[in-house]
């Protein structure tokens, strides 16, 4: 990342409460709790934290309990184990990350949304027409097979 990290928590530090910060915060060790920032989270291969994390940018290469909002982009590493579900606009996961929750990409979500807004009336006017179209060409095929009442099913002419 191109921001400097102006918060550590260090490998040995177990921290019980929320930690907010402007700047960017790495973790190495233990938090149950909040983790905020405007700016960057690293969660490092050392890290466990069980609580919500909220940044601009954050990459995991620990563990995460808990839900992740990403602003910008989430990045999980290939050591990076993501337990909750996550609300990103960008984001990566690694061959061999795990990731056991749900995903919420929000510009693509409120596209689908308005999209789906959009085209449900169309779709349900559709959908009749769809099944009429269908129901003609069912009534249709028994009218061609009566005028060719020498052919049978598979199409070879009857004796």
């Amino acid at each position: 990342m191109e921001n400097s990290i102006d918060t550590v928590i260090g490998l040995h530090v177990v921290l019980k409460g929320n930690i907010k910060n402007k700047g960017s915060i790495q973790v190495n060790g233990t938090i149950e709790g909040e983790v905020r920032s405007e700016e960057n989270v690293f969660i490092g291969e050392t890290a466990k934290v069980k609580g919500p994390v909220v940044a601009k940018t954050i990459e995991v290469s620990g563990e995460v309990n808990g839900l992740i909002e990403a602003s910008a982009k989430l990045e999980i590493h290939p050591t990076g184990k993501v337990l909750g579900d996550l609300n990103a606009k960008s984001l990566i996961i690694h061959q061999g990350a795990t990731f056991i929750g749900k995903s919420l990409m929000p510009s693509a979500g409120k596209a689908a949304a308005a999209d789906d807004a959009k085209s449900t009336p169309e779709a349900d006017t559709e959908k009749p027409e769809d099944e009429a179209a269908e129901t003609e060409t069912a009534k249709e095929e028994p009218e061609s097979k009566k005028q060719e009442p020498d052919r049978d099913p598979l199409g070879f002419f009857r004796k």
